[in-house]
């Protein structure tokens, strides 16, 4: 069971019945995959995805969803054929105690037809300032100090990724500036998540998330441009955003450094496949890893050569290892040392 219902909830009350059922209905399909689903309204489809904002979150693949089911704690009526549905999702560590990650909020609302669900976000952002630049409407929190400079910066990012790589220019994108992490994850519908990231993207409906109380996260915006690559899988995805847009802040060089610095003061690195494997948890090189061999690949092959291995490096690719030797023109086993090269290089470079 991916979600149940607690029984303090007033669910004789009809409509807070079918309100739970809906979002109960949701939770139970395919929340994790980027598939339309009928429960969320027009305006939050197109041909092949739906937004929800705690897909990046809570449902970021079935096995998350299983470690951390959700509890819907409350549902009260807000308005007449609105509920406002509060879910808390939580595991158990080895020794029974629970652990809550994250408390969600949504809407379902009867359309007239049916109830639907609708995410919190342009109502908590009703009264946010607007101002567009080129493609880009940056929506700005009122404890945010705007830059015209900064915006426009962030629009010529943007266009010199397109061209340089020939991509489609952005359009009607959107751009959230927050000024904490606090804000940008309440506006997205949680009022608390244990892990709360400085930037978020759903390139799918040209939404970036910034918690940095700037108009210009280059990664995010990386995430952006690259938005069609919705298939390749993570590591490289964050490896080409880091290389473009560098992390938090710092550059993809900077990163590099501290990296080397990092593994020098270690006595040994870390091996690809063990990168690999930890994922997330080993940040600083799982980010920087995958800059590096896109920079690589790009070196060699240019902006198609580039395009074309992100098409071939899928997520669902069991093959990771040896496409990334392939478009490197190296062998597998020699992937290791190359990354080590490129680190030491850029150590003894940068301490020049």
């Amino acid at each position: 069971m991916l979600i149940r219902c607690s029984p303090f909830v007033d669910t004789l009350n009809p409509d807070i019945k079918q309100a739970i059922a809906t979002w109960m209905t949701y939770v139970q399909s395919s929340p994790d995959s980027l598939q339309e689903h009928a429960l969320w309204p027009e305006k939050d489809r197109n041909e092949r995805f739906s937004f929800d904002p705690a897909r990046a979150w809570v449902f970021q693949s079935k096995e998350f969803m299983k470690m951390y089911p959700g509890l819907i704690i409350s549902a009260d009526e807000i308005e007449q054929g609105t509920i406002l549905i509060k879910t808390l999702f939580q595991g158990m560590d080895s020794s029974g105690l629970s652990i809550p990650i994250g408390l969600y909020k949504v809407k379902a609302k009867y359309s007239g037809k049916k109830w639907i669900l609708e995410h919190v976000l342009e109502s908590m952002t009703s009264d946010w300032t607007k101002r567009t630049i080129g493609g880009i409407t940056f929506v700005m929190s009122p404890k945010h100090r705007y830059s015209s400079g900064t915006a426009r910066k962030a629009v010529r990012f943007c266009d010199s990724l397109t061209a340089l790589f020939d991509l489609h220019d952005i359009e009607d994108a959107r751009y959230y500036v927050a000024s904490s992490k606090e804000e940008m994850a309440s506006i997205l519908g949680f009022d608390f998540f244990v892990s709360i990231p400085q930037g978020l993207t759903y390139p799918e409906k040209d939404m970036v998330f910034t918690a940095m109380d700037t108009e210009f996260h280059s990664h995010e915006l990386s995430h952006l441009i690259f938005g069609s690559f919705s298939k390749t899988h993570t590591f490289i995805v964050e490896g080409l955003s880091t290389w473009l847009g560098g992390s938090l802040g710092q550059s993809f060089e900077t990163l590099s450094k501290l990296l080397a610095k990092e593994y020098i003061g270690r006595g040994q690195s870390l091996s690809f496949d063990d990168v690999l494997k930890a994922g997330q948890r080993e940040s600083l090189a799982y980010y920087t890893f995958g800059a590096i061999v896109c920079k690589q690949v790009f070196h060699l092959s240019g902006g198609t050569g580039l395009k074309l291995f992100l098409d071939e490096a899928r997520i669902e690719s069991r093959d990771l290892k040896s496409v990334i030797a392939k478009h490197l023109a190296i062998q597998e086993h020699e992937i290791d040392a190359f990354i080590k090269t490129s680190l030491l290089d850029s150590h003894m470079y940068n301490s020049d």
